[in-house]
Protein backbone atom coordinates (compact mmCIF):
# COMPACT_ATOMS: atom_id res chain seq x y z
CA UNK A 1 0.00 0.00 0.00
CA UNK A 2 1.11 3.39 -0.83
CA UNK A 3 0.67 6.16 1.59
CA UNK A 4 0.73 9.75 1.43
CA UNK A 5 0.62 12.27 4.43
CA UNK A 6 -0.29 15.83 3.21
CA UNK A 7 0.65 18.56 5.13
CA UNK A 8 -1.15 22.40 4.71
CA UNK A 9 1.58 25.08 4.26
CA UNK A 10 1.47 29.10 5.12
CA UNK A 11 3.91 30.62 2.93
CA UNK A 12 6.50 33.14 3.71
CA UNK A 13 8.36 35.34 2.01
CA UNK A 14 11.64 33.19 2.58
CA UNK A 15 9.87 30.48 0.41
CA UNK A 16 9.44 32.48 -2.48
CA UNK A 17 12.91 32.89 -3.96
CA UNK A 18 13.86 35.79 -5.68
CA UNK A 19 10.26 37.51 -5.19
CA UNK A 20 10.69 37.72 -1.15
CA UNK A 21 11.73 40.88 -1.02
CA UNK A 22 9.30 42.22 -2.93
CA UNK A 23 5.99 40.13 -1.12
CA UNK A 24 8.00 40.90 2.21
CA UNK A 25 7.59 45.03 1.27
CA UNK A 26 3.99 44.31 0.12
CA UNK A 27 3.34 42.44 3.27
CA UNK A 28 4.40 45.25 5.57
CA UNK A 29 2.53 47.67 3.57
CA UNK A 30 -0.90 46.38 3.30
CA UNK A 31 -0.74 45.53 7.19
CA UNK A 32 2.08 47.71 8.84
CA UNK A 33 4.87 46.87 10.25
CA UNK A 34 3.51 45.83 14.15
CA UNK A 35 0.62 43.61 12.27
CA UNK A 36 3.58 42.16 10.26
CA UNK A 37 5.44 41.07 12.65
CA UNK A 38 2.23 39.18 14.64
CA UNK A 39 2.17 37.58 11.38
CA UNK A 40 5.54 36.42 11.34
CA UNK A 41 5.49 34.82 14.69
CA UNK A 42 1.95 32.69 14.26
CA UNK A 43 3.86 31.69 11.02
CA UNK A 44 7.16 30.65 12.93
CA UNK A 45 5.01 29.10 15.81
CA UNK A 46 2.76 27.01 12.77
CA UNK A 47 6.26 25.49 11.88
CA UNK A 48 7.15 24.64 15.46
CA UNK A 49 4.19 23.18 15.93
CA UNK A 50 4.62 21.48 12.68
CA UNK A 51 7.77 20.19 13.22
CA UNK A 52 7.27 18.63 15.94
CA UNK A 53 4.02 16.83 14.21
CA UNK A 54 6.15 15.58 11.78
CA UNK A 55 8.66 14.06 14.27
CA UNK A 56 6.07 12.32 16.11
CA UNK A 57 4.57 10.52 13.05
CA UNK A 58 7.43 7.61 13.70
CA UNK A 59 8.84 7.54 9.34
CA UNK A 60 10.49 5.27 8.03
CA UNK A 61 12.59 7.77 6.28
CA UNK A 62 14.56 5.43 3.97
CA UNK A 63 10.91 4.86 2.68
CA UNK A 64 9.97 8.13 2.62
CA UNK A 65 9.19 10.72 -0.69
CA UNK A 66 9.20 14.52 0.09
CA UNK A 67 6.89 16.42 -2.19
CA UNK A 68 7.23 20.09 -1.63
CA UNK A 69 5.19 22.69 -3.29
CA UNK A 70 6.57 24.98 -5.70
CA UNK A 71 9.97 22.33 -6.30
CA UNK A 72 9.72 21.34 -9.91
CA UNK A 73 13.36 19.17 -9.44
CA UNK A 74 14.69 16.18 -7.50
CA UNK A 75 18.49 14.64 -7.49
CA UNK A 76 21.38 16.59 -6.69
CA UNK A 77 19.47 20.33 -7.84
CA UNK A 78 16.24 19.63 -5.73
CA UNK A 79 18.35 19.00 -2.62
CA UNK A 80 20.79 22.19 -3.44
CA UNK A 81 17.14 24.43 -3.91
CA UNK A 82 15.96 23.11 -0.46
CA UNK A 83 19.46 23.32 1.23
CA UNK A 84 19.67 27.34 -0.30
CA UNK A 85 16.35 28.17 0.62
CA UNK A 86 16.82 26.74 3.83
CA UNK A 87 19.72 28.90 4.55
CA UNK A 88 17.83 31.92 3.49
CA UNK A 89 15.25 31.19 6.25
CA UNK A 90 12.66 29.33 5.46
CA UNK A 91 11.31 27.39 7.93
CA UNK A 92 9.81 24.90 5.61
CA UNK A 93 12.72 23.87 3.78
CA UNK A 94 14.57 23.90 7.20
CA UNK A 95 12.24 20.71 8.25
CA UNK A 96 12.35 19.37 4.70
CA UNK A 97 15.89 19.62 4.79
CA UNK A 98 16.47 17.49 8.53
CA UNK A 99 13.97 15.14 6.69
CA UNK A 100 16.52 14.77 3.60
CA UNK A 101 19.54 14.19 6.13
CA UNK A 102 17.98 11.77 8.25
CA UNK A 103 17.37 9.68 4.35
CA UNK A 104 14.30 11.14 2.95
CA UNK A 105 14.32 11.74 -0.67
CA UNK A 106 12.80 14.82 -1.95
CA UNK A 107 10.96 14.41 -5.73
CA UNK A 108 10.28 16.68 -8.60
CA UNK A 109 7.15 17.92 -7.45
CA UNK A 110 6.05 20.73 -10.14
CA UNK A 111 6.57 21.64 -13.50
CA UNK A 112 8.81 24.28 -14.09
CA UNK A 113 6.78 25.57 -17.31
CA UNK A 114 3.71 25.99 -15.01
CA UNK A 115 5.81 27.76 -12.10
CA UNK A 116 7.15 30.23 -14.31
CA UNK A 117 3.76 31.27 -15.72
CA UNK A 118 2.97 31.74 -12.07
CA UNK A 119 5.75 33.38 -11.52
CA UNK A 120 5.18 36.19 -14.35
CA UNK A 121 1.92 37.11 -13.31
CA UNK A 122 3.35 37.49 -9.66
CA UNK A 123 6.58 39.32 -11.02
CA UNK A 124 4.61 41.82 -12.79
CA UNK A 125 2.31 42.77 -10.12
CA UNK A 126 5.09 43.35 -7.95
CA UNK A 127 6.65 45.40 -10.30
CA UNK A 128 3.83 48.03 -11.20
CA UNK A 129 4.85 50.94 -11.31
CA UNK A 130 1.07 52.27 -11.27
CA UNK A 131 -1.83 51.64 -10.01
CA UNK A 132 -3.44 50.94 -13.65
CA UNK A 133 -0.58 48.49 -14.29
CA UNK A 134 -1.46 47.01 -10.98
CA UNK A 135 -4.96 46.82 -11.68
CA UNK A 136 -4.02 45.53 -14.93
CA UNK A 137 -1.83 42.53 -13.75
CA UNK A 138 -4.24 42.02 -11.12
CA UNK A 139 -6.70 40.99 -13.77
CA UNK A 140 -4.71 39.15 -15.72
CA UNK A 141 -3.59 37.07 -12.96
CA UNK A 142 -7.03 36.70 -11.50
CA UNK A 143 -7.92 36.02 -15.14
CA UNK A 144 -5.71 32.80 -15.02
CA UNK A 145 -4.97 31.68 -11.43
CA UNK A 146 -7.75 28.94 -10.86
CA UNK A 147 -6.99 27.14 -14.24
CA UNK A 148 -3.28 27.45 -13.74
CA UNK A 149 -3.69 26.44 -10.02
CA UNK A 150 -5.69 23.38 -11.07
CA UNK A 151 -2.87 22.08 -14.21
CA UNK A 152 -0.36 22.39 -10.78
CA UNK A 153 -2.64 20.49 -8.72
CA UNK A 154 -3.00 18.06 -11.42
CA UNK A 155 0.70 17.97 -12.16
CA UNK A 156 1.74 17.31 -8.81
CA UNK A 157 -0.96 14.41 -8.78
CA UNK A 158 0.43 12.40 -11.24
CA UNK A 159 4.15 13.52 -10.27
CA UNK A 160 3.04 11.63 -6.50
CA UNK A 161 1.80 8.73 -8.90
CA UNK A 162 4.90 8.19 -11.13
CA UNK A 163 7.21 8.41 -8.06
CA UNK A 164 5.87 6.80 -5.05
CA UNK A 165 5.91 2.76 -4.86
CA UNK A 166 4.26 0.62 -2.75
CA UNK A 167 5.54 -0.31 0.89
CA UNK A 168 6.51 3.20 0.68
CA UNK A 169 5.24 7.31 2.49
CA UNK A 170 4.82 10.67 0.65
CA UNK A 171 4.82 13.69 2.55
CA UNK A 172 3.13 16.38 0.56
CA UNK A 173 3.62 19.85 1.69
CA UNK A 174 0.80 22.20 0.07
CA UNK A 175 -0.27 25.78 0.40
CA UNK A 176 -3.48 26.26 1.41
CA UNK A 177 -5.02 27.27 -1.92
CA UNK A 178 -4.21 23.83 -3.74
CA UNK A 179 -6.73 21.26 -4.41
CA UNK A 180 -4.93 18.49 -5.10
CA UNK A 181 -6.56 15.86 -2.82
CA UNK A 182 -9.08 14.76 -5.86
CA UNK A 183 -6.59 14.28 -8.46
CA UNK A 184 -4.70 11.78 -6.22
CA UNK A 185 -4.77 8.22 -7.40
CA UNK A 186 -7.09 6.06 -5.77
CA UNK A 187 -4.80 3.18 -3.95
CA UNK A 188 -3.04 5.66 -2.23
CA UNK A 189 -3.92 6.10 1.44
CA UNK A 190 -4.61 9.68 2.23
CA UNK A 191 -4.02 11.24 5.73
CA UNK A 192 -3.85 15.12 6.02
CA UNK A 193 -2.41 16.58 9.15
CA UNK A 194 -4.38 19.38 10.85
Amino acid sequence: MRKLIVVRIVHAPSDMGSASVGLERAGKSALGEARWQENQKKIEKFWQDLEAEVEGLGLDMTKLHIYQDGLPCAGEIGERIVRETAAKGSRNYQIVQKLMDMGARIEATESVDLLRREYGFIKALLEAKTDSERRAAEEQYNSAKDSLLAERDQFIAQAIDASLKDGETGLLFIGASHNVLPKIARDIDVKCLD
